[in-house]
């Protein structure tokens, strides 16, 4: 049975007729590539094509090597629905869904240092490196 969803709710959704997805091949949480025949597998990839089955839509998968990129890509419009973090910054840009799912993060720390917990984080004179546009 076809999804029942209003021409101009797939038109809103996807103005090309083909559901164009960002996928963030930089963080294997949510998808990977299968080194065999190169499909792309994982949550984003299963939500992706369930959407486009409820909507009625043929999905094309556009790949970034980062969430950052991906973000960017949204100025040009290369995508129609991405599976990002909610930075509050990306919020000037893009509209967000409620959660799909949450990704527990930690710190790595080298041999030797006085940081214990979590806590021991957050106060001066602690420096924190994370990857330029990552969304952590």
């Amino acid at each position: 049975m076809r999804p029942q969803i209003s021409t101009a709710a797939r038109s809103d959704l996807a103005p090309t007729g083909t559901l164009r997805v960002g996928i963030n091949q930089g963080n294997f949480l949510v998808v990977t590539k299968d080194p065999a025949s190169e499909e792309l597998r994982g949550i984003a990839v299963d939500l992706a094509r369930e959407l486009g089955r409820r909507a009625g839509l043929p999905v094309e998968f556009i790949t970034y090597a980062s969430a950052g990129k991906m973000a960017e890509a949204v100025k040009t419009g290369a995508w129609d629905v991405a599976f990002l973090g909610a930075e509050p910054e990306r919020r000037n840009e893009i509209a967000f869904t409620p959660a799909y799912l949450e990704i527990e993060a930690t710190y790595l720390v080298p041999a030797g240092s006085p940081i214990r917990a979590i806590v021991e984080v957050d106060r001066d004179g602690v420096r924190i490196a994370v990857a330029a546009k990552s969304g952590l």
